[in-house]
């Protein structure tokens, strides 16, 4: 890629994204680039995920308790795969 007039690297490098993991209240919050990407409730989570990998989207299923005391999942999708998999590491690190 180096002496490419068509591929600008500061440019690649520059769309590098920030991932955190804040637990505030009982709140769990993911962000993405200092966005909430997604929050659910501490009380709520059942203690697991799991992954979908598709050939065009890349999802996430967060089991969360239900009123009647089964389970309800949380479905997250991710475009690239640059992020669903950063937000797996994330999760994998945190929870």
């Amino acid at each position: 890629m180096k002496n490419n007039p068509l591929v600008d690297e500061e440019k690649i490098n520059a769309h590098k994204h920030t991932y955190d993991f804040k637990i505030y209240n009982g709140r769990i919050k993911v962000y993405i680039d200092g966005y909430v990407a997604f929050t659910f409730n501490q009380i709520d989570f059942k203690g697991y995920y799991s992954y979908k990998d598709d050939t065009s989207l890349y999802g996430l299923d967060i089991y969360l308790m239900n009123e009647k005391g089964g389970a309800t999942t949380m479905e997250v999708y991710f475009k690239t795969k640059e992020n669903w998999l950063s937000i797996l590491e994330l999760l994998d690190k945190n929870m």
